[in-house]
């Protein structure tokens, strides 16, 4: 505090704590009251006021399908319309008979230059001659149709004729109206029960023992998986952030840095598609195995990568990469050189000189990155429902979205993610007791 004062004055320090404590509050403290209450907060729908609103929500779905579907039909009887304003008798095929009258045909109808011509077989107003075979019809402009019978208006050219259109409109405005009729008296019941009988909400653990078999199983697998994620990226990020931090060369060094931080400015979801591109069953991936003669693309040959968890693992690696290897280098990055050029000196291995001299003193970076990259890949909703929907075992956080969005149960949702961020909890204190770090350590 005092060096806050020191380098930004009273003003300025006091505006940043305020600021501070109302982003606690606003974004952090309020929402978790508010998903904790709910958690608790169990809703009985079975009332007859929800009945009501159930059978209401029904019915104005239904009114609302019917409504498009009155919409596309208007828009076909004006398409009808208007293609018999366009098929109406245009006295001839140039225009150049001004003594024509709107009658079948004139003979040939090419160019309208004899007035006085008979009626004859040939078919009228067709200025191209591209229907021999057409009957005499009144309105045939464009003669595209060799079959077509006598019509007046154009109106067999279309696919249904305006009758059948509005045959078929007349029920729906029929059911259209039972339905606004059934609302009213609903809504009229409703308003008259509302006060008396309705959800029964209480304050009760349901909304966590009802989790059903499937739903807790899939949490278990959920805490698997992200456990693998994190193994996977220390694996991965282990050497990389050691090369960078012992790099002498600050040319190579800025390569490293650039090299890992291009990629990031990119989207997130557009990392994620990047991804689905490359392991899809017609993707890079397949590609480079048909290149190399190992499966034939045309004969239906290829791997379905997106098909398994292995492909949900490594785009969340690659995902939140950055988050584990920072940290890592950053603990790295303050170790005294001359420690690793001691033991190599006395004899050490590589092996050893990483066992006893760098990933003790890295411990409280790896138990950042693996906090940040666990919490990160538990509660992911992007990558799972990206990459090969519906072929892989679901994530819990895809649940917890089903319980708000899809089955409009958010106090069950609410308890879902409580049960969640419990588990992260309960993983960053584990964590904190295998690495033998702190809070100070972490700070640091």
């Amino acid at each position: 505090m005092n060096s806050l004062i020191k380098s930004y004055g009273k003003g300025l320090t006091a505006l940043f704590i305020g600021l501070a404590a109302l982003w606690i509050v606003l974004l952090i403290v309020l929402p978790q009251f508010s998903m904790i209450e709910r958690a608790f907060t169990y809703e009985d729908r079975g009332g007859a006021a929800a009945t009501l609103a159930l059978e209401i929500d029904r019915a104005y779905e239904e009114v609302f399908q019917i409504n498009t579907s009155l919409e596309e039909l208007d828009a076909e009887k004006d398409a009808v319309n208007v293609g018999e304003a366009i098929a109406k008798p245009q006295d001839g095929a140039s225009s150049l008979n001004p003594f024509a009258t709107p009658e079948p045909s004139t003979s040939g109808g090419a160019s309208g230059l004899n007035p006085f011509a008979e009626e004859s077989p040939a078919p009228s107003n067709d200025a191209t001659g591209l229907n021999p075979f057409a009957e005499p019809s009144g309105n045939d402009t464009t003669g595209l149709n060799p079959f077509g019978a006598p019509s007046s208006g154009g109106a067999t050219s279309a696919t249904r004729t305006i009758a059948e259109i509005e045959a078929e409109v007349e029920p729906l405005l029929a059911r259209k109206g039972e339905l606004e009729a059934k609302i009213a008296t609903l809504e009229a019941e409703e308003k008259a029960t509302s006060e008396s009988v309705g959800l029964d909400t209480s304050y009760s653990l349901k909304n966590f023992t009802m989790m059903s078999s499937i739903h807790f199983q899939i949490f278990l697998a959920t805490i698997a998986y992200a456990l693998c994620v994190t193994i996977l990226a220390f694996i991965m990020c282990y050497p990389v952030a050691y090369a960078v931090a012992t790099t002498t060369s600050r040319n190579k060094l800025a390569i490293l840095m650039i090299g890992l931080l291009i990629p990031y400015a990119i989207n997130e979801l557009l990392r994620i598609f990047s991804w689905i591109m490359i392991l899809e069953k017609q993707g890079i991936l397949n590609g480079l195995l048909d290149l190399l003669g190992i499966i034939n693309l045309e004969a239906g040959e290829g791997f379905r990568f997106v098909a398994s968890n292995g492909a949900v693992f490594t785009v969340m690696v690659y995902a939140y990469v950055l988050f584990m290897v920072f940290p890592i280098y950053n603990t790295i990055d303050t170790l005294d050189k001359n420690q690793i050029e001691a033991a190599r000196d006395l004899g050490a291995s590589t092996w050893r000189i990483h066992w006893r001299v760098v990933l003790p003193h890295a411990k409280p970076g790896i138990a950042v990155g693996a906090i940040m990259t666990f919490m990160l890949s538990a509660g992911s909703i992007a990558v799972p429902s990206a990459v090969g929907r519906g072929l892989h075992p679901d994530w819990f956080s895809q649940v917890i979205y089903r319980r708000f969005f899809e089955a409009d149960s958010w106090n069950q949702g609410a308890a879902y993610s409580l049960v969640l961020l419990v588990a992260c909890i309960v993983f960053i204190l584990f964590n904190m007791w295998v690495f033998r770090v702190g809070i100070r350590d972490i700070a640091k």
